[in-house]
């Protein structure tokens, strides 16, 4: 069987993330490890990889950085910009955790990563993963498809220094997996790029190749093979409250994308939830009683009618 590594790769830490953790680590065929932007998150650590407690849980996890970014020399482009924020570095080049990941392990033919803000609607990730298990292509993703230069798609403009003459693609890369042999010729072709960029004297309206852009379109203009996971179990068109949509009511074994970032725990919530009820039970019931009790005086009452004395007592 082949070998395979998840992680989720995150800028936060909050239970929500931490439940989602914990459904990838119930999988059986497959290694896996928390991705943590420790320039965002900032904990002390004496190694990349190390065991932390989380909300009750013991999490492996791994962090990463810009120092990590600088070993690796990766460029800091966001646009046509050399940037300094990394948050923006990283959402930008969503390829450079998996370079960073397959560093710190380097033994696996392939590497899945999730971002933080998708939610698995079931038990555990093998539910999912497991479909994959045979598959070989080099790169799965989600709405892999192929692309016009300069489209509707924003990010196929400003790209023709790089792509003028080559067929190009596009993808949506929060749920993605790529061989090991395919990041290690993506990393390379970072820097080949990234010295034609250089060169340019003009950057104004050339960008630096957005990830769901790069990936594919190096990867297939290269004999690598790549196809698209939209069509098995994702769904991802539309941003979800689990506080008000409450899917997980509903396990359906699909992931969905993106999750609002202000999503809570779904125990807590229904905690919560079943709290107040019980406090409308209680209030309900001290209603009823009080209610009952005018009933009960309305029930025997005496009245005057034409100086003639009646008394009433329901029977």
């Amino acid at each position: 069987m082949k070998k395979n590594l998840v992680f989720i790769s995150t800028h936060i830490i909050n239970e929500a993330v931490i439940s989602e953790y914990k459904k990838m680590a119930k999988g059986k065929n497959y290694d896996y490890v928390l991705a943590i932007d420790n320039e965002n998150f900032k904990t002390e650590i004496d190694n990349r990889i190390s065991e932390k407690e989380f909300f009750g849980t013991k999490v492996k996890c791994f962090f990463f950085d810009k120092k990590l970014n600088e070993e690796l020399k990766l460029p800091k482009y966001e646009r046509n910009n050399l940037s300094e924020d990394f948050g923006k570095i990283m959402w930008y080049n969503g390829e450079y955790r998996f370079f960073y990941v397959k560093k710190y392990f380097p033994d696996y033919d392939f590497y899945w990563q999730l971002d933080w803000d998708c939610y698995f609607n079931g038990e555990s990730y093998d539910a999912f993963l497991d479909q994959y298990l045979d598959r070989n292509e080099d790169l799965l993703i989600l709405d892999f498809r192929k692309e016009i230069l300069n489209g509707n798609w924003y990010h196929s403009k400003y790209v023709e220094w790089l792509y003028k003459d080559k067929e190009i693609y596009g993808s949506l890369y929060c749920i993605s997996r790529i061989s090991g042999r395919a990041a290690d010729f993506l990393y390379d072709a970072i820097f080949k790029i990234e010295e034609k960029y250089k060169n340019l004297d003009d950057k104004s309206k050339s960008f630096w190749p957005f990830c769901e852009l790069v990936t594919p379109t190096e990867l297939m203009n290269n004999g690598y093979t790549c196809a698209d996971i939209h069509q098995d179990t994702i769904t991802y068109n539309k941003e979800y409250d689990l506080n008000t949509n409450r899917l997980f009511e509903h396990p359906d074994n699909l992931f969905y994308h993106p999750i609002k970032g202000d999503f809570i725990n779904r125990e807590n919530t229904l905690k919560k939830e079943n709290q107040e009820l019980k406090r409308k039970i209680k209030r309900l019931r001290i209603q009823n009683k009080t209610l009952n009790k005018k009933i009960e005086k309305l029930s025997t009452f005496k009245f005057n009618l034409f100086g003639i004395k009646f008394s009433h007592r329901k029977t």
